[in-house]
């Protein structure tokens, strides 16, 4: 088999494997804490500056990682839509099923991300340990994309989830 076609292939049956696992635990909802949807954001954003700053992107680095928190965020609101929140009719608490579509958007993302990506796979440094430009500006438009899908994707998740009515008090007659 093509080494290249291998280099390809491999990462997509192994995110195809793990979705599946994922998959099977989509009907069962999960406590939703809209509380703490700042928290993975903030972390992010963290980690997001200090790369930004040790390793500070050229002019069109700056356009392609802008270009990418734009799409991001676009992706970002579009998978918060496809989330299902329901009331908890025990305990009153908010619940939430990500639904198939939004797993199959993640990995059809994936995918084409692996496809399209230099020689479908990443460039990686030389033998001098200097890191292609092409992939610098590839790591800056996917660090724009992440950052605008998570920020998004918990702010859209926020709103819909304000939005559920509580839950009416069982009468006790």
């Amino acid at each position: 088999m093509d080494p290249k076609l291998l280099q390809t292939v491999l990462p997509i049956v192994i995110i195809a494997v793990v979705f599946a696992f994922r998959f099977r635990n989509l009907r069962k909802p999960r406590p939703y804490k809209p509380e703490w949807q700042w928290v993975m954001p903030l972390v992010m954003a963290l980690l997001f500056g200090f790369l930004l700053v040790t390793l500070p992107p050229t002019p069109l680095g700056w356009a392609l990682l802008f270009m990418g928190l734009a799409i991001g965020a676009f992706v970002g609101i579009k998978r918060g839509q496809l989330m299902h929140f329901e009331r908890d009719p025990i305990s009153g608490g908010l619940l939430v099923r990500q639904s198939p579509a939004a797993l199959i958007f993640l990995f059809v993302i994936m995918a084409t991300r692996r496809v399209f990506s230099p020689g479908g796979g990443a460039p990686s440094a030389d033998a001098a340990g200097h890191i292609p430009p092409a992939a610098m500006l590839a790591t800056d438009a996917a660090i724009g994309f992440a950052f605008g899908m998570l920020l998004l994707l918990r702010w859209t998740m926020r709103q819909r989830a304000l939005a559920v009515p509580a839950a009416s008090p069982l009468s006790s007659d």
